[in-house]
C-alpha cells in the first residue's frame, strides 16, 4: 500500500504521558521612550510546535511509531503529518460524545470570516457550545491554519458563531467560506531532525519534536 502525505499519527487516539503543544510568535519586542514594552507581530502569525512523549509501548506499538517516524524523514526537509494536540482531540464541552450528541455531525464546519485575532463559523449544530481551549483548523492561504479558542461562544439556531477570539493571529485574504473541523483539529507539521528518542529497555515510551510548516 502506498503511503500518502500528510500522514496521521499511527494511533487514532494518541495517549501522551508528556506533551507540550504551543506556538512561537513571529515578531520582535520593542521599547518605547517611556519604557513601555510592545510586541510587533510579523506577517505570518506564528508556528505551532509539538514536543511529546508517548505512553509506554510494547514492541509491536514501538514498531508502529518508529516506522511512522522513519516515513517522515524522506525528502530534503522531511515529509509532513497532521500534527495536533493529543490531549484535545474533541471539544471540551462534549468530549468524544460530540459525535453522538449531534447525530450525523463529524466535526466538519466552515469558517466564514477571518479578521486577525477573530474568526466566524457556520454549519455547526444549533446551540453548539465552544469553550476556551477548543481547537479549530481550516484550509487557509494554500495551507492549513490551526487556532485555539480564547473565549466561550455558543452557536445560534442556525449554527453560526460570529465572531470568536482565537490565537494565533491569522492573515486575511484567503478564500471563504473555508472547510474546517472542530474534531481532531490539525495543522501540517514536519519532524525536528535529531529529536527522536526511542531507546529500548522494556516497555519504554518514545519522544520527538515537530514544528508547523505553512506549505
Amino acid at each position: 500500500m502506498t503511503i500518502t502525505y500528510p500522514r496521521d499519527f499511527p494511533e487514532a487516539d494518541v495517549v501522551a504521558m508528556r506533551c507540550n503543544f504551543d506556538y512561537a510568535p513571529l515578531g520582535e519586542i520593542s521599547r518605547t521612550a517611556a519604557g513601555a514594552i510592545t510586541f510587533q507581530e510579523r506577517m505570518g502569525g506564528a508556528l505551532w510546535q509539538l514536543s511529546m512523549t508517548t505512553k509506554p509501548l510494547n514492541e509491536t506499538n514501538y514498531g508502529k511509531w518508529h516506522a511512522w517516524w522513519l516515513s517522515l524523514r524522506g525528502g530534503s526537509y522531511g515529509r509532513s503529518f497532521r500534527g495536533r494536540d493529543p490531549r484535545r482531540c474533541y471539544p471540551i464541552a462534549y468530549g468524544a460524545s460530540v459525535l453522538t450528541i449531534f447525530p450525523g455531525f463529524t466535526g466538519a464546519c466552515t469558517v466564514t470570516a477571518v479578521a486577525g485575532d477573530t474568526i466566524s463559523l457556520a454549519s455547526l449544530p444549533a446551540g453548539y457550545q465552544m469553550r476556551v481551549g477548543d481547537y479549530v483548523s481550516f484550509d487557509w492561504l494554500g495551507g492549513r491554519a490551526l487556532v485555539k479558542v480564547l473565549d466561550d461562544a455558543t452557536a445560534n439556531g442556525s449554527g453560526v458563531i460570529a465572531p470568536v477570539m482565537v490565537g494565533p493571529w491569522q492573515r486575511t485574504g484567503g478564500t471563504l467560506p473555508a472547510s474546517a473541523t472542530v474534531v481532531k483539529a490539525w495543522c501540517l507539521m514536519k519532524p525536528v531532525p535529531g529529536s527522536w528518542s526511542g531507546a529500548r529497555a522494556g516497555f519504554e515510551p518514545v519522544s520527538f519534536e515537530a514544528i508547523q510548516t505553512l506549505v
